[in-house]
């Protein structure tokens, strides 16, 4: 009986001996892809979320979260196709501390080869949907999320044409 003890209290300490954070070996993100940033994930969200910045009245406000609502609903069986793809493919988003295993790899690589289709609808629906929020901006407020998102507080990059 102490044997018993003694080995369940051994393993119960072994997580203690691993390191505080465990960073996943791969993350999949719902989004327009692998590696994907939240504003271009969700473009009309990104400009959402500096509409005090921006100046917005509130029928802009309305407009880009219908369109937000609009774009989701054009994803959503997208997102779902990519889901189920994940799980047909046993693809493991857990955390592990040694990364992926070569398996892992070769699943992950097809997972993203069948996933492009979706992947390019949900960016060209995102772009599309960016398009048209900025069109619904004045061209003042254009210059400010230009600023904003350019100074390290949004997107990367050049600016999206107008």
């Amino acid at each position: 009986m102490r044997r018993i003890i003694v080995a369940l209290l051994t393993v119960a300490s072994v997580p203690a001996l691993l390191p505080a954070q465990v960073m996943p070996a791969t993350v999949v993100r719902r989004g327009s892809g692998p590696g994907s940033a939240g504003s271009e994930a969700e473009p009309v969200s990104a400009i959402l979320e500096f509409a005090s910045l921006l100046d917005l009245a509130d029928s802009q406000r309305v407009a880009l979260m219908d369109l937000r609502r609009r774009v989701r609903a054009a994803n959503a069986p997208h997102l779902r196709a990519l889901d189920s793809l994940r799980q047909v493919l046993s693809i493991n988003t857990e955390p592990r501390p040694r990364g992926p295993s070569e398996e892992e790899r070769r699943q992950l690589a097809r997972y993203e080869e069948l996933g492009r289709p979706f992947n390019d609808s949900i960016r060209v629906n995102n772009e599309g949907a960016r398009a048209t929020a900025r069109r619904l901006l004045d061209s003042a407020q254009v210059v400010r999320l230009d600023s904003v998102t350019s100074s390290g507080r949004g997107r990367r990059g050049p600016p999206p044409p107008v």
